[in-house]
């Protein structure tokens, strides 16, 4: 009887030893199984990095040739602040023209840089100009095509001889481009003197008097930076 049981026990040992070394061998497939997966994801996971990475530099060099070829189709334009609007005589009074048509805002245009810088620019030189939104109340700026590079070029270097009249001239920039040259001009200006622009270019000289490139690798780095807090009297 005694024995007959210690039989019985033997037996039911080696079957559980053995389920149990099944159970073993099964986990260890198991576990060959979920490092292999583990291996694909992190392939897999590598891949799309990548392709994210190679995506975003897609779209950076897609932004930056259509942020170049919108500032090249500026490139007869300028900006002119400080000329005043066109007055006129309401009920004996003088006052600013509160609406002035494409071709007064021409033809006034040309005859005050005439004055002011003692050339002859004609108004057949000037594809279109009008007023833009910007600028004081009867100083509104004006926006300027003109029909030849070169004579907006001009333009563009006598604006020191405009400034002397309040009168400033810059060129046309992109919206991107005008962001990020004034936040050159204005994020820093305890390291940056001066920033101008050169065919949509941005340059700045520095505190040491090193004149620095803004390449659009470098934008963002500058959007980034924080504004300055304004000063509360």
């Amino acid at each position: 009887m005694k024995d007959d049981i210690v039989i019985s026990l033997s037996k039911q040992i080696e079957v559980l030893e053995s389920r149990l070394f099944e159970r073993e061998v099964e986990n260890d497939k198991l576990k060959q199984e979920v490092k292999g997966l583990n291996k694909k994801l992190a392939d897999q996971e590598e891949v799309n990095s990548k392709l994210a990475n190679s995506i975003a530099k897609n779209e950076s060099e897609r932004r930056n040739i259509e942020n170049e070829a919108n500032q090249y189709s500026r490139s007869n334009n300028v900006i002119i602040s400080g000329i005043s609007h066109i007055e006129e005589i309401v009920e004996g009074k003088k006052q600013f023209k509160r609406f002035e048509t494409a071709e007064e805002t021409t033809k006034y245009m040309v005859e005050t840089l005439n004055t002011k810088l003692g050339c002859r620019i004609d108004t057949s030189d000037i594809d279109i100009a009008h007023r833009l939104k910007k600028g004081p109340d009867g100083k509104k700026d004006i926006i300027v095509r003109f029909q030849s590079r070169l004579l907006r070029n001009s333009v563009l270097k006598q604006g020191r001889v405009l400034r002397q009249s309040g009168i400033f001239v810059r060129e046309d920039l992109t919206p991107l481009n005008l962001e990020v040259f004034m936040s050159v001009k204005r994020k820093m200006s305890d390291e940056v003197s001066s920033v101008w622009t050169r065919n949509g270019v941005i340059f700045f000289k520095n505190t040491q008097e090193q004149v620095t490139r803004v390449h659009y690798e470098d934008y963002q780095t500058w959007l980034d930076l924080p504004w300055p807090k304004r000063t509360t009297k």
